[in-house]
């Protein structure tokens, strides 16, 4: 299928971008954005309902959209979606592994140990096995890109959030690793990390009485981001604009972590 190129692709009308947690939030901006871009899709969520939801559109368009319901905590699943998606578009040009879960709130004497091994198994051991399932099919192919969605959370302290805040300075880290072990075979691996952003799994925190205009008060920007926002960095990253840019964590925070 032959697709023109909208205005402003960024050079990444026609790629092939792999995305997990697709389905809604800053995974489903991703998503819309790219597909705006001209990018081809394969989505990956726990929810098929919702990443059939987000393709429809973007099926309406023109765009080839892949659609692969799994678990990123099980290494099959995502191997298998992998697998999948690099039959149905031959090739893998990018991803961008998003699915996260913030977990409980409460002090590490009180938090959870379960919970707490929740947030690390989707959050680190889910995006090591979305970058082993990538990385097996870049490697071949002697290039691609790939941009792990981290969190401000991974450059200070939130008490409270210890699970989540150990597991996005643990993707940083994990990110940093492999960018030095596969630069020189063609592939770039960088993270993003952004701050409170309006999306249905902020909603939940926002709730509580005061949580949102407390969120607000922390950004000096005077506002809180949207996921077109941190598309905008995914998409930079994933394409050759940013050919320099490896084992970057580019911070999306509305001045938020700034000492």
């Amino acid at each position: 299928m032959t697709s023109i190129a909208p205005e402003n692709d960024r050079g990444l009308a026609g790629q092939t971008i792999f995305i997990s947690g697709a389905g809604a939030g800053i995974g489903r901006g991703i998503a819309e954005a790219l597909g705006a871009a001209g990018a081809h899709l394969a989505l990956f969520d726990l929810d098929a309902a919702a990443i059939e939801a987000v393709a429809a559109p973007l099926l309406g368009q023109g765009l080839r959209v892949s659609c692969h319901a799994g678990d990123v905590t099980c290494a099959d699943d995502v191997h298998a979606a992998i697998k999948q998606a690099v039959q149905h578009h031959q090739r893998l040009d990018g991803a961008v592994n998003n699915a996260g879960i913030v977990g409980a709130s409460a002090d590490v004497l009180d938090y959870p140990a379960e919970v707490f091994s929740r947030v690390m198994d989707v959050n680190v051991m889910g995006v090591l096995h979305c970058m082993q399932a990538e990385l097996g099919v870049m490697k071949q192919q002697g290039r691609g890109a790939i941009v792990n969605i981290a969190s401000a959370a991974a450059i200070i302290g939130w008490a409270g959030q210890s699970a989540y805040v150990a597991s996005k300075h643990a993707v940083v880290g994990l990110t940093k690793t492999a960018a030095l072990e596969y630069a020189a075979q063609g592939i770039r691996i960088n993270a993003v990390c952004p701050a409170f952003i309006y999306t249905d799994l902020t909603a939940a925190l926002f709730q509580t009485p005061g949580v949102h205009d407390a969120a607000v008060a922390n950004h000096p920007i005077g506002r809180l981001g949207q996921p077109h926002e941190v598309a905008e960095a995914v998409m930079w990253l994933l394409s050759d604009r940013s050919s320099f840019a490896v084992g970057s964590s580019l911070v999306v925070d509305g001045a938020s972590t700034i000492d």
